[in-house]
């Protein structure tokens, strides 16, 4: 017996729900995704006999209500007529449908979902199917509600998005998808996720406090100043833009919904590494810093008989400059190490003068300290100072040869470091050891 002859002899029967149950067993075996023929066959069968077991019940349903004429003539002013119309049955809505699924995925987990969508999906032809996958593809694009990743594969796979028949392009797919998933962390019950995200991003751990005043920071608008003062907090001007990596956002992209545009503009500076916003604030920091010490100190000088006016200025001076001459040799330390750790391809300068730095610089650190040896300048401070030399020296060594090396995620080689602060003729050595090693590993390398 054929699936389309089982469907027709329960029908006969009258019993539309053991239709239903034999549709849904010979679904099992008659799958749209292996065979569309068989199962349009199968559902245009299931459709006829769910309209033959109703119509066969309404003709009963007549018979019984409606006597026959004899009879109404005799007792028409008694009996009453119950006329049956003809009634289509409700065409449905692919939008209408979209919306319920998407309101049922937002109270729903997952997997009951993918329940609904199955149950759904046994009383829908495979013409609608596809009608309301595109529908709510379509408000997913344009409404982006909040949907979290494992809601959106359950719909990618209950409608095959993923399918290359479809001819959709997964990069459009991908970005739809990244936009429900920005609004969905941006909700108050998804901050746990939301802060994991971080931690991946972050080697620092946020209370729940300080997630919701980093969430406050980009969805409020507040006024320029405000924005700046809290950007003086290093912290703030940290967390804020590895929040925005959290959220998966990055400049040349459309702002999630639900942040403002003027906030996330103004914090996604300072996760560029190389915007002028950190020299700004990192000047005003080490001032404001400078500033505090040197009044402290002033406040000491003063309370002190024992120091006389000029010995106090120049100690109030040397507190007062040492954090921004500090931060101002910490910013050149790290634009060479930038400089001298680029690839060959960077153009930035003469190719030479990169090779030749370390060991001119390794010359000039040697030949200072034979010149302090030979004049018997041996004091705390010289020795201090040639140290922190040589100890600055073997790291840029250290790290050009790690970052240009052929794994640049290894864990570096200290032994240079801890050498200079002991011996530092040894650790120079060292450090030319590694020099030559990188100049031998990228010697032939042509620049672009």
């Amino acid at each position: 017996m054929s699936t389309g002859e089982e469907l027709l002899e329960l029908a006969g029967q009258g019993d539309e729900r053991a239709i239903k149950r034999a549709y849904a067993r010979l679904l099992r075996s008659n799958r749209p995704d292996d065979d569309a023929d068989a199962f349009q066959d199968l559902h245009a069968c299931y459709q006829h006999a769910l309209a033959l077991c109703r119509s066969t019940a309404d003709e009963g349903h007549h018979a019984r209500v409606v006597p026959d004429a004899g009879q109404a003539g005799r007792e028409a002013s008694d009996i009453p007529r119950v006329v049956l119309a003809d009634t289509a049955a409700p065409v449905l809505d692919p939008h209408g449908v979209a919306l319920d699924i998407v309101q049922h995925a937002a109270v729903a987990s997952a997997s009951s979902l993918a329940v609904l969508l199955q149950e759904r999906a046994l009383s829908w032809s495979l013409r609608f199917r596809n009608d309301v996958g595109w529908a709510l593809l379509d408000h997913l694009h344009r409404e982006q509600p909040p949907l979290s990743e494992a809601h959106f594969s359950t719909l990618i796979q209950g409608f095959d998005w993923d399918d290359i028949a479809l001819e959709l392009d997964p990069l459009w797919l991908a970005a739809v998808e990244r936009r429900c998933r920005q609004a969905w962390l941006l909700l108050p019950e998804s901050r746990g996720t939301l802060r994991q995200r971080y931690e991946q991003c972050s080697d620092r751990y946020l209370s729940t406090q300080e997630m919701d005043d980093a969430v406050a920071r980009l969805q409020d608008r507040r006024p320029r100043w405000r924005n700046r003062l809290e950007a003086i907090v290093p912290m703030r001007a940290r967390d804020t833009p590895y929040l925005l990596a959290a959220l998966e956002y990055w400049p040349a992209e459309e702002v999630p919904a639900g942040l403002d545009p003027t906030q996330v503009e103004f914090w996604a500076r300072f996760g560029e590494p190389s915007h002028r916003v950190h020299l700004r604030y990192g000047a005003l920091r080490s001032a404001i810093i400078g500033l505090f010490m040197g009044l402290v100190t002033a406040w000491g000088v003063n309370a002190s008989p024992a120091v006389d006016a000029y010995r106090g200025g120049m100690i109030i001076a040397v507190a007062t400059l040492l954090a921004p001459s500090s931060w101002l040799l910490l910013l050149g330390y790290r634009a060479l190490l930038r400089w001298q750790c680029a690839h060959e391809s960077d153009a930035r300068g003469p190719a030479w003068l990169r090779w030749a730095f370390l060991p001119t610089a390794a010359a000039a650190v040697g030949t200072a300290m034979w010149v302090q040896r030979a004049l018997g300048m041996d004091g705390l401070l010289l020795m201090s100072l040639d140290r922190a030399w040589v100890f600055g020296l073997a790291l840029v060594a250290i790290k050009r040869a790690r970052t240009r090396g052929p794994d640049p995620h290894s864990e570096a080689n200290a032994l240079p470091l801890f050498i200079g602060m002991i011996w530092p003729v040894a650790g120079i050595a060292l450090s030319l050891v590694f020099w030559s090693m990188d100049l031998r590993r990228h010697l032939s390398d042509t620049r672009g």
